[in-house]
């Protein structure tokens, strides 16, 4: 790994290209998308306004060895300008710092003499089977290319004034991300850089035998569908509230009831047979929710449950489900003040509709990228014969209010999130993809 680009412009784009410089040999550009983008616009002014110098700053002092000051080589303004460069640089990593629904355009944008050339793509933010879309988009062009599935971004990572996004902050670090290589080898030399390149900035890597194993190690793909595709969580984002409510609490201060417990559960059931179907170990949901995402106090649940959690009845699962979220209501290793009172964990506000600078209604990143992802999971399952009554009904939830406010609502412009879509270009290549791997 020494010359790396890096797809994306973003927060999470900038703390990347921090931890990529911090091998002295590595040379890392950025290309953003300036025509269409105002937002990679303005990073492009800040970067050249500023002495073309980006930083990272972190929220906890524990993780400082991610923040600093630093130059990369060069920003693209567009994937065009890349062309310019193509014989004086070449690129041996491409790093998609982007959404997993923008993948499929982004490798399309890129001039052919790059991808020809690359060793190794690396996704930080895939769906289940995004490895299987990038490398089939690959194949005529060089089918030989490593791809790399993070499981998720390592922490959250944000701009904290929108005057300066070349300055943005890291406010958590997840205590380790998963990652698998389409070698289907953990121990690649690329795999082993990865890591130690990781290991550098106090970030754990822990490799897997496969990406899909990777992609499918995310618990959002298991809980953001049900959270976020409720009728009581659409009505927010789509209308306001009267009154505060929050993703986590229970209803009526959140979605939270029983029944979307039950839908969670059911959810997790279809995405387990797909992997199971694709050969991939399924995921103990409430061990994954409570050892690797928050944790709870060791008097919430006994270790047996948590551990024989696929093994249960479905309602014991759903009540240790309901139980969890009750959990984490509050911060249960927070400090009570003189009331009592422990920090409130799961005030967490619903983002909704805006307008982008084109002055057209947006959605919010979280429910659109759980709509795709969640789409790419179904039609996975319709292609390796899993019938997903449950993933089907949420998804016809989403369009249903979808539709019914952009047909109340006439007096918007819309962007094309608001329109229902299959994403058949992606399905497309998973299918090929899969036949391949069949033949």
């Amino acid at each position: 790994m020494s010359n790396i680009l890096i797809a994306g412009t973003g927060p999470v784009a900038v703390q990347l290209a921090y931890i990529f410089t911090t091998e002295q040999q590595n040379q890392v550009d950025m290309v953003g998308r300036t025509k269409s983008s105002k937002k990679s616009k303005r990073f492009y002014q800040a970067y050249h306004q500023h002495q073309q110098q980006l930083e990272v700053t972190v929220q906890n002092e524990q993780h400082k060895a991610l923040a600093g000051q630093f130059k990369i080589r060069q920003l693209y303004a567009n994937y065009s300008d890349l062309n310019q460069n193509t014989s004086k640089h070449r690129y041996d990593t491409l790093v998609l710092a982007c959404n997993a629904n923008a993948y499929t355009s982004v490798i399309q944008q890129m001039p052919q003499t790059v991808l020809e050339n690359l060793h190794h793509i690396i996704l930080i933010s895939p769906t289940i089977g995004s490895h299987m879309i990038v490398q089939q988009q690959l194949t005529g062009i060089n089918a030989d290319v490593e791809v790399v599935s993070f499981s998720t971004y390592i922490g959250d990572t944000r701009v904290t004034n929108e005057v300066t996004p070349h300055q943005v902050m890291t406010t958590g670090v997840k205590k380790h991300v998963y990652i698998g290589s389409t070698t289907n080898k953990k121990d690649s030399d690329f795999m082993v850089m990865m890591q130690r390149l990781f290991e550098n900035v106090d970030v754990c890597l822990i490799a897997l035998d496969a990406p899909l194993m990777a992609e499918s190690r995310n618990s959002s793909l298991y809980v953001h569908p049900p959270l976020f595709m409720n009728d009581f969580s659409l009505n927010v984002i789509l209308n306001g509230s009267d009154v505060p409510v929050y993703v986590y609490k229970l209803f009526p201060e959140g979605p939270i009831t029983m029944n979307l417990i039950h839908e969670m559960r059911l959810l997790w059931q279809e995405i387990t047979l797909i992997l199971e179907k694709l050969n991939v170990p399924s995921l103990n949901l409430l061990e994954f929710m409570v050892k690797e995402n928050y944790p709870v106090r060791k008097e919430t649940f006994s270790e047996q449950e948590i551990k024989n959690f696929q093994k249960l009845p479905a309602i014991h699962q759903e009540y240790l489900l309901y139980v969890r979220y009750s959990a984490i209501l509050i911060d249960p290793f927070s400090k009570p003040d003189s009331n009592g009172k422990y920090f409130d964990f799961s005030a967490v506000p619903f983002k909704q509709i805006y307008q982008n600078d084109q002055g057209m209604l947006q959605m919010p990143r979280m429910p659109y990228e759980d709509y795709y992802r969640t789409t790419i999971i179904r039609q996975i399952g319709a292609l390796v014969g899993i019938e997903t009554p449950m993933i089907d009904r949420l998804l016809q939830r989403y369009a249903l209010h979808i539709s019914k406010f952009v047909e109340v609502h006439t007096e918007f412009e819309y962007s094309e999130q608001f329109q229902i879509k299959h994403f058949e270009a992606d399905v497309y290549l998973i299918n090929n993809y899969l036949k391949n791997v069949s033949h």
